[in-house]
């Protein structure tokens, strides 16, 4: 009979660490040349930008980790950065896109899914945060994932998830997609699960649903953006943090769930 392994949390940190201050050292090898901006525009605000150490035909201009645009392969930008090559020949698993992403101070990625990706098809994608700060924000299913310097994640990227940067520095991750085999099912069975925890919003959803009069006031409101500054504002008045794109999260978050709900 073949071996089994449990069914992964939606986070969970691998049993790998890794130096930073190392991998830090090897950013000096990136010229400002060498960061390409992310394709997937309508996905953020700011700047999101990569630079490719392995990708489709081994070419460093090459954002895409679609595996049927073609073979993947090392670039040139892998093999002058050692401390990063060590993480990625530290896994001993096959290997598609890997890249490193960095998202300025201020910069948003909005709410969205990786559908191409999860365990169950049979890849998965890890992320090393190289450089990260307290004010990353990063949401996955609702739930925030606090990750260090240095850690590994194993992270169900075909969850809604979403990042913002309101800190003031750049937040750079090494992003390693995977195809699974039995060595990497025994990481992620080895992993330590996080559940994450709420962000501000979700609170104060709550105090909503139970007050007439706050529910009465915001449905007043039919201009979307009116209601997304204005519920910010309520909640800043009643002692809770949150931006108006986790209001926005929340409401494509309730529109898809009654989706699903009748087209199943």
């Amino acid at each position: 009979m073949a071996e089994t392994h449990p069914i992964p949390p939606k986070a969970a940190r691998l049993p790998l660490n890794f130096d930073p201050a190392a991998l830090q050292e090897d950013l000096a090898a990136l010229g400002s040349g060498e960061w390409v901006a992310h394709f997937n525009t309508g996905f953020f605000s700011g700047d999101w930008s990569g630079a490719a150490l392995r990708a489709v035909a081994g070419s460093a201009n090459a954002m895409v980790a679609d595996t049927h645009q073609g073979e993947f392969s090392d670039t040139t930008l892998l093999g002058r950065c050692n401390h990063l090559r060590g993480v990625v020949e530290s896994f001993k698993c096959p290997l598609r896109s890997v890249r490193l992403l960095r998202l300025t101070a201020g910069s948003n990625i909005r709410e969205h899914r990786d559908y191409d990706l999860g365990y169950d098809a049979g890849e998965v994608r890890v992320h090393v945060p190289v450089i990260t700060n307290p004010g990353v924000e990063f949401f996955l299913d609702g739930k925030r994932i606090i990750m260090n310097e240095g850690e590994c994640w194993y992270l169900d990227l075909n969850r809604p998830h979403r990042v913002r940067n309101r800190g003031e520095s750049d937040r750079i991750h090494l992003v390693i997609d995977c195809q699974l085999n039995d060595w990497l099912r025994g990481m992620i069975a080895e992993a330590t699960p996080d559940e994450g925890s709420e962000s501000g919003f979700e609170p104060f959803r709550r105090l909503v649903l139970s007050e007439s009069a706050m529910q009465e006031e915001l449905g007043a409101i039919t201009d979307r953006g009116i209601f997304l500054s204005h519920a910010v504002e309520l909640g800043r008045k009643h002692g809770f943090d949150f931006l108006e794109d986790d209001v926005e999260a929340a409401l494509q978050d309730a529109r898809r769930k009654w989706m699903e709900r009748w087209i199943a």
